[in-house]
């Protein structure tokens, strides 16, 4: 039999291995939880991506509206809203009769004014023709007329004074009588008068008479000319009307101008709001159906202020919209915004810079107003070290990885570069070809206590 006291060390000492090997398993099971995943630093390409949200709209929409100002017109047929048009296709028809019997007054002006013009014609060409008689006609006559009889006066005022003077010698002699001589006297004295008479009356038609009518021709004839210059221009006026109604009237249906969404407008006149419908009576300010082109649409979106310096027009983007999940689109930064604003709500909110991304294709399903995910390529690194973001700690305010080896994972300082959603760019600290853990350094395990061999089994 073995003896008790020997029996009780075997235990004792049974007991204490256990326990020893007990600890070096728990620290075995520790080092391999510590190592867990192991990845491999590789290089490859990074390409680093800004994410933002924004709102899509169309890069051009035009608004239309009643073609005839000044006038309220009535709607008589609209177009669908929400339905899809192509360049060409009817949008609105207004009605048009208040205009086509603008349309029928004005040409009742028109025919009454080349009626006046016609009778102004007229008189400007009886008062060109009185023009012409005075410098040409009777009138010309009538001055002829009165400078002949002015020398025929003079002529016998003239011989009549020589015969006079001829006959005062033959009364001393006795040839003639005193009678006879008298009788030449006053024929004299009547020649005399005859060419003062004939004197004035010239010189008052030179001065007095041809002045005073050509002066009352050349009124008439501006009076009419000027006549005939409103008779034309109201004719002219009429015709301009006419030919502006007839337009305006064509214009009434209303054709797009490019493809796009039909939205209608809301109607001013009403409380509370509401969107334009047949039989309304609109003014030209008033707007009925715009139209976005939704086959080149943008996205109006904001970056912040420490990201603006990393974003540059003509950067490539990739939108996805929140209402079409399986779409995804591609575009290009298009304005960066060069000052920042903020939330006049949230006024201590983060600053932001306006930032808009035009898309290089549409789609038939896109909406204005729709939400919009853009990721924007800042930078593309060839050939540079990557490891998994998961795998880089911070550490006593630093970054580090854990690098496994025998003796458990060991924590190194590493310096970082350009960061994607997934790796991130190793400037120093690690080699190609090395392993890193993805898992974060664990809590050291509690040591093994060996048993007292003095304690009772």
């Amino acid at each position: 039999m073995i003896p008790i006291r020997w029996r009780d060390r075997r235990v004792q000492a049974v007991a204490v291995g256990g326990l020893l090997a007990a600890g070096v398993v728990v620290a075995l099971l520790a080092g391999r939880a510590e190592r867990g995943p192991v990845v491999a630093v590789r290089r490859g390409t990074l390409t680093s991506r800004l994410t933002t949200t924004g709102t899509l709209r169309p890069a051009a929409a035009i608004t239309y509206r009643s073609p005839v100002p000044g006038r309220e017109l009535e709607i008589l047929e609209l177009v669908p809203e929400g339905s899809t048009v192509a360049a060409g296709d009817p949008l609105v028809r207004f009605d048009t009769t208040e205009l086509a019997l603008e349309v029928d007054r004005a040409r009742q002006e028109l025919v009454q004014a080349e009626l006046d013009l016609d009778v102004a014609d007229a008189d400007l060409a009886e008062a060109e023709a009185a023009a012409r008689s005075l410098q040409e006609g009777e009138g010309a006559l009538t001055a002829e007329e009165v400078r002949v009889r002015l020398q025929l006066a003079q002529r016998k005022a003239e011989r009549l004074h020589e015969e006079h003077g001829q006959l005062a010698p033959l009364l001393e002699k006795g040839v003639i009588t005193a009678a006879e001589l008298a009788r030449v006297a006053t024929e004299v004295e009547a020649a005399d008068e005859e060419l003062a008479l004939a004197r004035r009356r010239a010189d008052v038609l030179e001065r007095v008479t041809r002045p005073r009518d050509t002066a009352r021709i050349a009124l008439q004839r501006a009076q009419k000319d000027a006549q005939r210059g409103r008779a034309r221009a109201r004719a002219a006026e009429a015709s301009l009307r006419i030919e502006s109604l007839k337009a305006q009237m064509a214009a009434c249906a209303i054709a797009a101008r490019h493809g796009g969404l039909v939205v209608y407008e809301e109607f001013l006149n009403t409380m509370p709001r509401r969107k334009i419908r047949v039989g309304d009576r609109v003014t030209s300010s008033q707007g009925v159906i715009t139209i976005p082109e939704v086959s080149r649409m943008m996205v109006e979106a904001s970056v912040s202020e420490a990201d603006v310096q990393r974003v540059r027009t003509g950067q490539a983007a990739v939108v996805s919209v929140e209402g079409l999940p399986d779409l995804k689109l591609h575009g290009v930064v298009e304005r960066v915004g060069t000052l920042a604003s903020t939330s006049m709500a949230r006024p201590f909110d983060d600053k932001r810079f306006d930032l808009v991304i035009a898309l290089t294709a549409g789609h038939e399903a896109l909406r204005p107003e729709m939400t919009a995910r853009a990721d924007i390529d800042l930078a593309t690194r060839d050939g540079v070290l990557l490891v998994p973001i998961d795998a880089v700690f911070e550490e006593g305010g630093r970054f580090v990885v854990r690098v496994p080896g025998l003796r458990g994972a060991t924590s190194r300082p590493v310096r970082l570069g350009v960061t994607s959603d997934d790796v991130v760019e190793v400037l120093d600290g690690v080699s190609d070809g090395e392993s890193v853990l993805r898992t974060a350094p664990l809590a050291a395990p509690p040591r093994p206590v060996a048993a007292d061999p003095r304690a009772p089994f």
